[in-house]
């Protein structure tokens, strides 16, 4: 080791945006003259300098250099202590360089800035807003969001109220407004309002924004009202004026026809009735006759009075109602991620809610990175497709005759990564097909008629 080095200071503060210095005491210990590279190592290097960075000794001098430490306002460079290290190194013994270390340490500080998206909601009953707060700071700090409005004509609902923000990140707060009162008719109500941004000590942030209220009926609802009024009277006034009495004669006329029809019929099963009853009585008169040998006194005989009867059956039949959701067609993806060390299947699941069954009519396998492996669709545990990860970078299946999954039997993805290295596999696979409610359990149904 051909050089000493010392640092004047090691432990440093600085406030982001400003700088820090310290004196750094490089001394030639070789017996030879040599030219000596002087840099900052460490988390603090990119925010450090020094001068000058090199300097000639002969030997048995010493030289100082001074090391300036100015880390920005943002918050890239996080409060709290950073390590450092001075590092000087010799032309003539480049393997013998030395580091001196120390510490330098960061001071926090906040930056806030609060935009509400969007500025202006139109609605009847409530309005929906989201506040968008940044911190631009190096340290994490709670604030508090609250609503205002001049007139105090608006209810708030805030979440979340008091939200932490991280550093450098900007954080969604969701706003509900809702008017106290509401109309049915008028023009457009503007009810302005304030959300700030406070926290402990500092001007909070402010950002404005406005509720445009509209009547709970539109403007043209009466003007229909209205129309719908003087249609309803005039359907009215043309059933009693002109389609009732018609419809009553056209009523009345086929009552008398079928009527009519049903005496005429009635009176010729009766006459034929009659006619046979006659012949029948005179057929067993002669028979009578015949018998005894003479002539007798015809006995009168009265024809019987025709009856009938006649059987009418009414009969339901049974049936099931379908449970069919007009609006069944489903679809989603499914990502995988397999490590190539462990030589397992990895898993990855859908499952279908609970009596839903799952109809799958298209299956897109996608190997977007060109994994190596296998890849597998299955049934619960069942594998219904195997293909392997280097043959396809997209692959379809169409099916006529669509597969079926629920939620004791769900989707299931399973890839086995032969990556070389550490590489991870990360094929997909996307569904498409319907999802129905699951059948109910079929129940007997029965019909009958009943005939008098």
């Amino acid at each position: 080791m051909s050089v000493a080095v010392g640092l004047a200071e090691t432990e440093l503060t600085v406030a982001p945006g400003d700088e820090v210095g310290c004196t750094v005491r490089v001394r030639n210990t070789a017996s030879v003259v040599d030219q000596f590279t002087l840099d900052v190592v460490g988390d603090a290097g990119s925010w450090a300098r020094v001068e000058p960075p090199t300097m000639n000794l002969l030997p048995g001098t010493e030289e100082e250099a001074r090391v300036t430490f100015r880390p920005p306002r943002s918050a890239t460079v996080p409060a709290g202590d950073v390590d450092f290290g001075v590092r000087v190194r010799g032309r003539e013994d480049p393997d013998g360089s030395v580091v001196e270390e120390g510490r330098v340490t960061v001071l926090p500080f906040v930056e806030l800035a609060a935009e509400l998206v969007p500025r202006t909601s139109r609605a009847r009953r409530a309005g929906a807003h989201q506040l968008v707060v940044d911190n631009t700071g190096n340290t994490a700090t709670t604030v508090e969001v609250l609503p205002t409005d001049p007139d105090l004509l608006l209810g708030f609902r805030v979440r979340p109220a008091a939200p932490v923000l991280r550093p450098g990140t900007a954080t969604f707060v969701r706003l509900r407004v809702r008017p106290k009162k509401r109309f049915l008719l008028g023009p457009d109500r503007n009810l302005p309002f304030q959300v700030a941004v406070t926290r402990p000590d500092t001007e909070p942030v402010t950002s404005d924004g406005m509720l445009v209220q509209r009547a709970l009926l539109p403007a043209w609802s009466p003007r229909v009202a209205l129309v719908a009024v003087a249609v309803t009277v005039a359907l009215v006034a043309l059933w009693f004026a002109v389609l009732k009495p018609t419809v009553q004669s056209t009523a009345k006329e086929a009552a008398q026809v079928e009527t009519q029809q049903l005496n005429q019929e009635l009176s010729e099963e009766v006459a034929e009735v009659k006619t046979q009853a006659s012949e029948a009585a005179q057929t067993a008169e002669k028979a009578e006759q015949a018998v005894t040998g003479g002539s007798a006194s015809p006995k009168p005989s009265a024809p019987a009075s025709p009856t009938a009867g006649a059987g009418n059956g009414r009969g339901g039949p049974g049936g099931t109602l379908e449970n069919a959701d007009p609006e069944t067609a489903a679809d989603f993806r499914v990502a995988t991620s397999a490590s190539p060390t462990s030589n397992e299947f990895a898993l990855s699941t859908y499952r279908p809610a609970a009596r839903k069954v799952l109809w799958v009519t298209d299956i897109v396998l996608q190997n977007p990175h060109g994994d190596a492996g296998v890849l597998q669709v299955r049934r619960g545990d069942t594998v219904l497709l195997e293909t392997g990860l280097n043959n396809f970078r997209d692959l379809d299946y169409h099916f006529v005759q669509p597969l079926k999954f629920s939620a004791e039997q769900p989707v299931t993805v399973a890839v086995k990564c032969t990556n070389p290295g550490s590489t991870p596999c990360t094929p997909a696979a996307y569904f498409a097909g319907q999802l129905v409610p699951a059948a109910p359990a079929a129940s007997p149904s029965t019909s009958a008629g009943a005939a008098r």
